[in-house]
């Protein structure tokens, strides 16, 4: 903690509490409340040190700032080693309060987050600072490893799991799938974890994955943390018309494409996820066979509406 206490003391910060926070991160974070030499006021904030080969979030923070200010709360960021990013402190994220909400008030929050993705997908720069999203075979190879650790290790883990990724990825061939909507700035990894809400406004976190790509790639993350029939119909409808109230067209078909390709990628690459942290005993076995079963039956749905839509457009 040598380098945090430096760090913090060239800013004139004194360290009053420190709390490291437990979880599945990649790298160390840690609650931090110090003491302004300045103002003789106490401020929270957390510091995230990258674990070695995660620290991806230091450079796309370089070449982005402008971008990102609007959607974060970060400080100050070092990319000396360890290299590490200072935020302010935005409690608990959505997900921590999010199941126990109505379903009213759980889609005036959805909305709001998507109001957010809308307003960073409409920002017209960056285009040359950040790489370029594709699908590709990385996900389901992936989850199909996890998959098959589970397998070895559980008898309630259905070989029909590993089958269905497969024969989705085969019959859509989603890894040689080119997003059909215009390209925007992503964020990349919008679920639940990475959203916070605070003096009522909408943060975003973890900016690690940020990329040009398709907006459905930030929809369809933000889905994959929903598991509410009602809700998974509601997200891509609001988007879908609160930019066209913004002004921005969308094609419906590429939309429509795009959301079916992308949910399926994005919920086989949080399938593995969940399954990792099942491993790490961070979830429970009747949570994971739970997140699991619906992915699965997700992934068939989509699978069924996206195969239609190809006939449909083969003829």
């Amino acid at each position: 903690m040598d380098d945090l206490e430096s760090r913090l003391c060239e800013m004139n910060l004194e360290i009053l509490s420190l709390e490291e926070i437990g979880g599945a991160h990649a790298g160390n974070i840690y609650k931090v409340e110090a003491l302004s030499d300045n103002e003789n006021t106490r401020e929270h904030y957390i510091y995230k040190e990258f674990a070695e080969g995660r620290d991806q979030e230091v450079e796309i923070y370089k070449n982005i700032e402008e971008i990102m200010t609007p959607f974060s709360r970060v400080v100050n960021v070092w990319e000396t080693s360890p290299q590490a990013m200072l935020m302010w402190d935005l409690g608990y994220p959505v997900k921590a309060r999010y199941e126990a909400l109505p379903i009213a008030e759980k889609k005036i929050l959805i909305s709001d987050i998507l109001k957010v993705l809308a307003s960073l997908h409409g920002m017209d720069t960056g285009q040359d600072k950040l790489p370029v999203h594709q699908l590709n075979a990385e996900w389901k190879d992936w989850c199909l490893d996890q998959l098959g650790k589970l397998g070895s290790r559980k008898s309630w883990a259905s070989p029909q799991w590993k089958r269905t990724i497969q024969e989705v990825y085969e019959r859509l061939d989603i890894p040689h799938y080119q997003t059909k909507c215009r390209s925007v700035i992503t964020h990349g990894d919008p679920h639940l974890e990475n959203v916070f809400y605070k003096d009522n406004e909408v943060w975003l976190i973890d900016w690690e994955w940020a990329a040009i790509g398709s907006p459905l790639r930030d929809v369809t993350i933000l889905m994959q943390d929903i598991y509410d029939e009602e809700l998974i119909s509601y997200v891509p409808e609001f988007y879908l018309q609160y930019m066209r109230e913004r002004g921005i067209y969308l094609d419906d078909n590429d939309f429509r494409s795009d959301l079916s390709y992308l949910y399926i990628d994005h919920l086989t690459m949080m399938l593995a996820w969940e399954v990792e942290k099942y491993f790490q005993g961070h979830l429970s076995e009747k949570r994971i066979r739970e997140i699991i079963e619906w992915k699965i039956e997700e992934i068939e749905r989509v699978k069924t509406e996206g195969m239609d839509r190809k006939n449909k457009f083969s003829y």
